[in-house]
C-alpha cells in the first residue's frame, strides 16, 4: 500500500505592519511635570508626556509613542517659555539619556522634588508633615560625580542616549568631577587604542579623596596582559589602571590599594571600584549628619545598621561611641568593612544576610534604633518585620525612589510609626532623582 503524501501548508500570513506615527504637530499646554521630570499635558482626551517642556509653557510636539492610556511625543519648540527654563550647558544634553532638568532653573528642580517628596509623606500621614515641604540637604549643582560608569561600542566612549543603547561619545560632562573629566580629556585615545573599533566595554572612573582616579575596564573576550601593561604606562598620574577584567580568561591586576572615600571630616572608608558608595560626596556628608542629629547616638547603645553596605553610616554611628550591627549580602565587601572597623577600633559587628528574604532578617532584641538605606527595590520585607516589632522605636529611613519608600512608609505606618520629620537630599542635580531621608518614631 502506497504511503499517502500530506501537503503541509508552509504559508505564513505576513505580519501586520505597525501604522505609520502621526507626524501631526501638536499646540500643546503644559500643566505640571511628571516624576521623571517630563511635561505634561492632554490632547484629546489623554495625557501627553514632552520631555524637556516645563509647566505654563506652550508647546509643539510631535508624537513619539501611542498607547492606550497616554501617549509621548518629542518638544520641537517652545512658543511661550516658563519663567524658570534656563539653558542647558552640555552640548549633547537632549540625546545623553543622564539628565532631564538641565533646562530648568535650579531652584526649580529642588522645589519639584521637594514636592514630589511632600506628595509622598501626604499620601500615608495624618499629622503635621503632611502640610509641609520637607527641609532640603544640597550642594553643587555640577561638578558633583566622583565616580562614573561609561560605555564603549564601535570606537565611541560615552553614555547612553535616552531610551536606547546608543552611545553619545563623551569629551567631557558637566556632572562629574574636575579630575574625571581630566580623565577623560587625556586618555580617551589611549583607552579606545586598547579596545580597538569593534570591543564592547563598560569602563569606571572612581576618584579618591587623595586625588587618585582608578581606571577599570571589563570588556567582551579576553584580556592580553602585555598590552594591558603598555595602557597602564600611557595613563598620566594620579590616574592608574586598576583592573582589566574580560568575559574569557583571566584578569589583568595593575595597582589595587584601595581608594578612600570621605564620609566626614576625620573618616573615611576604603573602596575599590565597582563598590557601591554615593556619588555625590558632600550631600552624603550631610545626610550622614542629618542621621545623626536624628538618631542620637549614646555611648554603648546599641543601633542596627541595614543594607550597611561598607559602613557608611555604620562608621560614624560607632565613632559616637554606639555599638553598631551592619546587616548588608557581600561577603567580599562586608571582610572590607569588618576589617576598617578593626582598624579604627570602632564597635561594628558586620553580618551577612539577604534582606529581601524575611527568613534571613533578625531583629536585635537590644537594638531600639534602626537605620536602613535601601537600594530601589526598597526594603518591603524588612518594614514588615519592623513594624511588628515591640523593641524598635526609632527608624531612620534613607530612600533612593519615592514609590518604594511610599510603600514602605505605608508598612511602617500600619505597625504604629509615625513620621516625626524629612529631608529631601538632592544627591543628583539635573536629573529627576531624588533621595529621601524620613524620621519615624513608635507612637
Amino acid at each position: 500500500m502506497s504511503k499517502q503524501r500530506h501537503h503541509i501548508n508552509t504559508f505564513k500570513p505576513a505580519k501586520k505592519s505597525k501604522p505609520a506615527l502621526d507626524t501631526t504637530v501638536l499646540n500643546l499646554h503644559i500643566d505640571s511635570l511628571a516624576d521623571d521630570g517630563r511635561g505634561v499635558a492632554r490632547h484629546d482626551n489623554k495625557v501627553v508626556f514632552v520631555g524637556g517642556a516645563l509647566p505654563s509653557e506652550t508647546v509643539d510636539a510631535q508624537y513619539l509613542r501611542r498607547h492606550k492610556r497616554y501617549d509621548e511625543a518629542k518638544l520641537l519648540a517652545v512658543s511661550t517659555p516658563a519663567e524658570q527654563r534656563v539653558d542647558a550647558i552640555c552640548p549633547v544634553y537632549q540625546r545623553c539619556g543622564g539628565c532631564q532638568l538641565q533646562h530648568l532653573n535650579y531652584a526649580s528642580q529642588v522645589q519639584f522634588k521637594q514636592q514630589r517628596l511632600a506628595g509622598v509623606l501626604a499620601a500615608g500621614s495624618a499629622n503635621q508633615m503632611a502640610a509641609t515641604l520637607p527641609k532640603v540637604i544640597t550642594n553643587s549643582e555640577f561638578g558633583y560625580r566622583h565616580r562614573a560608569r561609561l560605555s564603549y561600542h564601535n570606537g565611541v566612549l560615552g553614555f547612553k542616549t535616552q531610551a536606547s543603547h546608543d552611545l553619545v561619545k563623551i569629551e567631557s560632562c558637566p556632572l562629574l568631577a574636575v579630575e574625571l573629566n581630566t580623565v577623560l580629556s587625556q586618555s580617551t585615545a589611549a583607552i579606545a587604542e586598547f579596545l580597538g573599533d569593534k570591543a564592547t566595554a563598560e569602563v569606571v572612573l572612581s576618584l579618591s579623596d587623595d586625588g587618585r582616579v582608578a581606571l577599570k575596564i571589563k570588556k567582551e573576550g579576553f584580556v592580553d596582559a602585555k598590552r594591558s601593561a603598555v595602557l597602564a604606562e600611557k595613563l598620566i598620574a594620579p590616574t592608574f589602571l586598576h583592573s582589566i577584567e574580560g568575559s574569557k580568561g583571566a584578569a589583568w591586576r595593575g595597582e589595587n590599594a584601595p581608594l578612600s572615600y570621605p564620609v566626614s571630616e576625620a573618616l573615611s572608608l576604603p573602596f575599590q571600584p565597582g563598590d557601591f558608595t554615593q556619588v555625590n560626596i558632600a550631600v552624603n556628608q550631610k545626610m550622614i549628619q542629618q542621621c545623626m542629629a536624628w538618631l542620637k547616638p549614646e555611648s554603648g547603645e546599641l543601633i542596627s545598621d541595614y543594607f550597611c553596605g561598607l559602613g557608611n553610616f555604620s562608621l560614624a554611628l560607632a565613632s559616637a561611641g554606639a555599638r553598631v550591627i551592619g546587616v548588608d549580602v557581600g561577603e567580599a565587601m562586608l571582610r572590607r568593612a569588618s576589617q576598617q572597623a578593626k582598624t579604627l577600633g570602632l564597635a561594628i559587628e558586620y553580618r551577612n544576610a539577604d534582606l529581601f528574604d524575611a527568613e534571613n532578617i533578625v531583629l536585635d532584641g537590644a537594638s531600639h534604633k534602626v537605620l536602613l538605606d535601601p537600594p530601589r527595590a526598597g526594603a518591603k520585607a524588612l518594614c514588615e518585620v519592623l513594624a511588628q516589632s515591640k523593641t524598635v522605636q526609632i527608624i531612620v529611613y534613607v530612600s533612593c525612589d519615592p514609590a518604594t519608600l511610599a510603600r514602605d512608609l505605608a508598612l511602617l505606618q500600619d505597625g504604629g510609626f509615625v513620621v516625626a520629620d524629612a529631608v529631601m537630599a538632592d544627591m543628583f542635580p539635573q536629573t529627576y532623582h531624588l533621595e529621601s531621608l524620613v524620621y519615624l518614631i513608635r507612637e
